[in-house]
């Protein structure tokens, strides 16, 4: 297993460059006589956006673009693993489960000095957060 690992629909995809997560959640307020009064919502989402995803084979090509286009309409779900290691501390990995997962953006970019990658970006509606040793 890699130390940083990208998982689409049970497919590991071998070359990315970087992953960025967050969460949103919603928030209002409501201004009363003496105070502000934040109120939260309990419908959270989160953004995952997969930088520079570069390709391997022509079938990996095939398969990522084929499962893009599912992935306008069908959620699905998407796994990043990471391993941290320590000095003096036995090393863990990090899993994070999106699921409910829909691209919200692709972007393709071709340089004349570097192989050619999509960056993409998801909507997803939860994520299983958990460590484990290795």
């Amino acid at each position: 297993m890699a130390d940083k690992e990208i998982i689409i629909n049970g497919k590991t995809m071998l070359h990315g460059n970087g992953v960025k997560d967050g969460v949103e959640t919603s928030t209002s307020t409501t201004v009363c006589f003496d105070e502000v009064v934040p109120q939260g919502s309990p419908n959270t989402s989160y953004t995952l956006e997969i930088d520079r995803l570069v390709y391997e084979t022509k079938e990996d090509y095939d398969w990522l673009r084929e499962e893009l286009e599912k992935l306008k309409s069908v959620p699905g779900m998407i796994t990043t693993r990471e391993i941290i290691r320590f000095k003096d501390s036995e090393p863990f990995v990090i899993i994070k489960n999106f699921t409910d997962c829909i691209l919200d953006g692709k972007d393709y970019e071709m340089k004349p000095e570097e192989q050619s990658a999509q960056s993409l970006k998801f909507i997803c509606g939860g994520c299983d957060e958990r460590t484990e040793y290795v």
